[in-house]
């Protein structure tokens, strides 16, 4: 897991929105998906990772994957990245974040999460005119925190940060995902070549 700090400021705590609760299920996330603890009670950190894919010309989209992490196990797969990684994409959000047009949103637009997630963190593109990106949150039991999370990284910055990663954290990456997700089909491509596990 690649942590890196956006900005210190206050969070706001809110019900998880709809865009975080499992597709697959239509409720929220209720289980790690690493070492199956329960994260809906009150004080259990976990953190939600989805990557979407949408086709020209129709309004559907696909959910590629969708898990929740809690924290222990988030830090664990981190502490298996290396810190040369970790480093490289730590100072790729340092320079590429325009971290002032956060705050200013952020400020602008209190308990909102769609705000956060309605354009690429980095490139600053409108989802709207996106074909794949992933988004993460950060959440406690129910409730969502509003702070450096959640937010949304498209396909393309995606490419951009696999390039930083060392060939171990790859191979991290790759373990983690096919343990939990398996081989990917056909539909899933390119996704599965930018698995960047980002919370």
């Amino acid at each position: 897991m690649a942590s890196f700090v956006l900005m210190d400021h206050p969070s706001h705590i809110i019900d998880i929105p709809k865009e975080f609760y499992s597709f697959s299920s239509g409720a929220l996330f209720e289980r790690c998906i690493d070492c199956d603890r329960y994260l809906l009670e009150k004080e259990t950190e976990y953190f939600i990772e989805k990557a979407i894919k949408k086709y020209d010309g129709y309004a559907a989209q696909d959910v590629i994957f969708e898990y929740a992490i809690c924290s222990d196990c988030a830090e664990r797969v981190r502490k298996d990245m290396s810190k040369e990684s970790l480093k490289k994409v730590e100072n790729f959000f340092l320079h590429q974040v325009d971290m002032m047009q956060r705050m200013e949103m952020i400020m602008d637009n209190p308990g909102n999460p769609s705000a956060y997630i309605n354009q690429c963190l980095v490139m600053g593109t409108n989802v709207e005119d996106l074909q794949e990106f992933q988004l993460y949150a950060h959440c406690k039991g129910d409730k969502l925190e509003l702070g450096q999370m959640p937010y949304l990284i498209s396909g393309a910055v995606l490419d951009e940060i696999q390039h930083l990663l060392s060939s171990q954290t790859l191979d991290e990456l790759n373990g983690f995902m096919g343990k939990h997700f398996g081989p990917a089909p056909d539909l899933m491509e390119p996704i599965p070549s930018r698995r960047v596990v980002l919370v």
